[in-house]
């Protein structure tokens, strides 16, 4: 398996390119202002990107999408519940000018909890996790999770930008979905370093602490 991180932006977002190494098949997931230097790594590597999946369209981690579609020549695919989000990135943009003129790219397709998406040989499972935003997805792949902005090394994501819902649906939906999982699975999350599912259930304060979720 192939997972490479391209962190970059003025958030220090993560992107993501997961291929199966056997075939040489792969997909970009969430590009935003970082996406010269994603499609430099996926030139120089020779993989042959199939699809663009975003884990949710905060305009840090969807920036890139309409570049990376036109010069991939792929199709984007997001979880139906995050198309309110994807179309309030001109708002998203007037808010944060360093983005400059930003494109709403065509939604080419959706996924939705279990769901797999098929990179050569390998298989990646949805997992719907709303609560940072209403369409928040997460993928596993053999024992490696790509968790966005839902769980973080040490955090969760917010929920207080568009689409959020509450810290409780948040927090349930990491104990539904991932808190169920081994604790030796890797977690990649969209900002900030990877952790595993064992280090965040003995010791992120919003899954084994006291805090009050309201």
């Amino acid at each position: 398996m192939i997972i490479k991180c391209i962190p970059g932006g003025i958030f220090l977002t993560n992107c993501y390119i997961l291929g199966d190494e056997d075939t040489n098949e792969a997909i970009l997931i969430d590009p935003g202002e970082q996406v010269e230097e994603a499609l430099k790594e996926i030139q120089e590597s020779g993989l042959n990107i199939t699809k663009i999946v975003n884990t949710h369209t905060h305009i840090d981690h969807v920036a890139g999408v309409q570049k990376a579609k036109e010069a991939l020549g792929v199709g984007f695919y997001l979880h139906p519940e995050e198309e309110p989000v994807l179309k309030a990135l001109p708002e998203s943009a007037q808010r944060f000018p360093q983005f400059g003129d930003v494109k709403v790219p065509k939604i080419d397709g959706y996924i939705e909890e279990g769901d797999e998406i098929e990179i050569g040989s390998l298989k990646a499972k949805v997992l719907h996790t709303p609560g940072h935003t209403w369409g928040g997805i997460c993928l596993v792949i053999d024992d490696q999770v790509i968790s966005g902005d839902t769980l973080f090394a040490g955090s969760v994501g917010r929920v207080d930008l568009t689409g959020g819902t509450s810290m409780r649906e948040l927090v349930s939906s990491i104990k539904a979905k991932l808190m169920v999982l081994p604790d030796s699975y890797a977690v990649h999350p969209g900002h900030g370093p990877s952790t595993t599912i064992g280090i965040e259930r003995r010791s992120n304060p919003f899954i084994a602490g006291d805090l009050l979720i309201l």
